[in-house]
């Protein structure tokens, strides 16, 4: 959890019955009510956007992809996404001077 160990939790722990005392149950649960409403609030947030991207013509999976792409089937993807830029050739010098 967190990368805390057992002996860190307990001294955590102490320390906040320590602080709140009695109050512990009810400010475990102001956190966990706020903690939930901000997981609304951004789920919320989310959607909106991705419904304002689709209405402005962006439309596509902003989620990064779930699973990994395999070689040959990676490499036929990066191949048919690669578009090749015209060469620029700088026009002759025909002034005659160097």
């Amino acid at each position: 959890m967190f990368g805390l160990g057992p002996v860190e939790i307990c001294v955590i722990g102490a320390i906040a019955v320590m602080l709140y005392g009695k109050r512990l149950p009810e400010v475990g649960r102001s956190v966990g009510a706020s903690i939930s409403e901000f997981r609304r609030q951004w789920t919320t947030l989310s959607q909106e956007l991705d419904v304002a991207a689709h209405i402005d013509g962006r439309v596509g999976d902003s989620r990064p992809a779930k699973r990994r792409l395999s070689g040959v089937d990676a490499m036929d993807r990066v191949e048919a996404s690669h578009v090749a830029t015209p060469r620029f050739d700088p026009p002759a010098d025909t002034t005659g001077g160097g």
